[in-house]
């Protein structure tokens, strides 16, 4: 009985396939955990988490134009930020919010943002 005779695949081809599994391998690893968490940011120039529960209405004197200070704590800190009113609609506010120096702008919800207002 004549069996054929078994090749053994040239070391090129072997190095060829060992480098695509490990490449499959190092892309399948980034997909699965390699979005690294970042550190918290508290402040106007950070992200701000938003909940909305109920509609709810800002102050009656929270009119586009006026001037307001926000000042909310963090244990053992408290921070505070200037804030002038763009527009409002319902329960949030289009503000240019200022600190240290810095403008940013943005839609923030009044009612759940923990600290207080202060009309400057």
């Amino acid at each position: 009985m004549n069996l054929p005779k078994l090749q053994v695949p040239r070391p090129r081809v072997l190095l060829l396939a060992g480098a695509a599994l490990l490449l499959a391998l190092a892309l399948y690893g980034a997909q699965r955990g390699g979005v690294s968490q970042q550190v918290a940011q508290i402040g106007p120039l950070a992200p701000m988490p938003v909940y909305v529960v109920n509609e709810a209405t800002v102050p009656d004197d929270f009119t586009p134009g006026s001037t307001w200070q926000f000042t909310t704590w963090t244990i053992p800190n408290a921070f505070s930020w200037t804030a002038t009113v763009e527009r409002v609609s319902g329960g949030w506010a289009f503000l240019n919010v200022t600190q240290n120096g810095q403008t940013v702008s943005g839609w923030y919800y009044i009612p759940n943002m923990q600290g207080f207002w202060r009309r400057q």
